[in-house]
């Protein structure tokens, strides 16, 4: 093998330049490649501590609702079926409507409700009278502890001013009860760790 001859002051200028410009190509390459590593890291960063937040907010949540939890541990929702607890609504709401002195122009029975939680009817009446007999009567019907909600209400003056026209959702929560097995029909409770 034959030896190599001495490079020229012009060939190693080129060789220098030539190294000098790989070594540059390549930082390049490399920095490129740092950034986008270094992004994608501030992402998974950013997604971390987003989620991280998410979690504290759930056992926050989760904290703040002790209360209500205990509360319907200690007031359960009647267990009923379905056709009574429909009887039951317009018989109460006809009944305070009465008491209150209000006319009941307009009432419709709206489709049961069913979730894992409970069962809901709801009843939605149009009422017209004094606006106190409304008070009185809306007083009432919202009653937790019988676990019965408005859900909407839309107030208007009549034509006589001191009377109202009301139209309002009334709905009643309960168990669902089956006659025939009703050990396995009743919804449980939900429960917050």
């Amino acid at each position: 093998m034959r030896p190599m001859r001495p490079l020229a002051s012009s060939e190693k200028t080129l060789f220098l330049i030539l190294c000098g410009a790989v070594f540059v190509a390549l930082n390049l390459l490399g920095m490129r490649a740092f950034m986008q590593a270094r992004a994608g890291i501030q992402k998974a960063i950013v997604s971390a501590k987003s989620e991280i937040m998410a979690d504290h907010t759930w056992l926050e949540l989760g904290e703040s609702l002790r209360p209500a939890v205990a509360w319907m541990d200690s007031h359960p929702m009647p267990q009923m079926e379905q056709d009574a607890a429909s009887a039951e609504l317009l018989k109460f709401e006809r009944e305070e409507a009465e008491k209150a002195g209000l006319k009941v122009i307009e009432e419709n029975l709206l489709p049961p409700q069913s979730t894992a939680q409970g069962s809901g009817v709801a009843v939605a009446v149009k009422l017209s009278g004094s606006f106190a007999g409304l008070v009185k009567m809306l007083f009432a019907v919202q009653n937790p502890t019988a676990w019965r909600t408005i859900d909407k209400i839309s107030i208007k003056s009549d034509a006589q001013p001191p009377n109202v026209i009301a139209e309002l959702e009334m709905c009643q929560h309960f168990n669902a009860v089956n006659l025939v097995n009703p050990v396995n029909s009743v919804a449980q409770p939900a429960q917050v760790p």
